[in-house]
């Protein structure tokens, strides 16, 4: 939301109130009664940020970006290609990091803020696809103009300003450095992705999302649904 972007910009408390009424002065937040509550909802999310960052900046922390962009290119044969190479990348991965951090041995993390209201475990948290490809981009030089040539990632984060500890705090589920071979075995999910989603056909699978798919009624994996071309 904007005022947690506005408090990762340096805002004071006066500035981030500021935003927040500017904000929420453009919300429909429904009867008195529930725009009070979401209100103070979010301004507790907006404390849990800011505690956050101090405990973040005490464990040796530093911000080098917000909202920074990333692109990754990825070159090889265009995939059902003829393997003779191909002119430029053939996969290019774009998108954009909350935070970009470095930690106290100059390694990359990147952070990303959540505001879901229930928070991943840790062991979800260590095998987060997303996550994963912030550190393969890390590795690969994707934030080259920012970091030190050849700096290993440091791991990413999820912060979740929602879902808090009983302190208050924000729960914090954290990815550790991937090695080499992790880095290696990501980068070939990545291709595979890439490889079945680019052709004529894409396959349908079932997953964890299913029950919430804009397009399940149009899904031959859905007990409702149906190609297409089908009448």
């Amino acid at each position: 939301p904007a005022p947690v972007q506005a408090s990762a910009a340096g805002a004071d408390g006066a500035e981030l109130e500021g935003a927040l009424r500017s904000a929420w002065s453009r919300l429909d937040a429904g009867a008195p009664w529930y725009g009070r509550r979401e209100l103070a909802r979010v301004r507790g999310m907006l404390a849990a940020f800011d505690g956050w960052v101090r405990s973040s900046r005490a464990e040796g922390l530093r911000l080098l970006a917000v909202e920074q962009p990333v692109q990754l290119d990825l070159a090889g044969d265009e995939p059902g290609g003829d393997g003779a190479g191909a002119v430029g990348p053939w996969l290019r991965l774009r998108g954009r990091v909350d935070r970009l951090e470095v930690d106290s041995a100059g390694r990359p993390v990147v952070v990303d803020v959540k505001t879901g209201r229930t928070a991943v475990s840790g062991r979800v948290a260590a095998g987060h696809p997303q996550l994963a490809v912030y550190q393969l981009a890390a590795a690969l030089g994707a934030f080259g103009e920012l970091l030190e040539p050849g700096a290993r990632p440091g791991g990413a984060r999820l912060v979740y300003l929602a879902d808090q500890k009983a302190d208050g705090q924000a729960k914090e589920p954290v990815q550790p450095p991937l090695d080499d071979t992790e880095l290696a075995r990501w980068e070939d999910v990545l291709r595979h992705c890439a490889d079945e989603t680019s052709g004529a056909q894409f396959i349908a699978r079932i997953g964890p999302d299913c029950d919430r798919c804009p397009v399940r009624v149009a899904c031959p994996v859905n007990g409702s649904g149906r190609q297409v071309t089908q009448p």
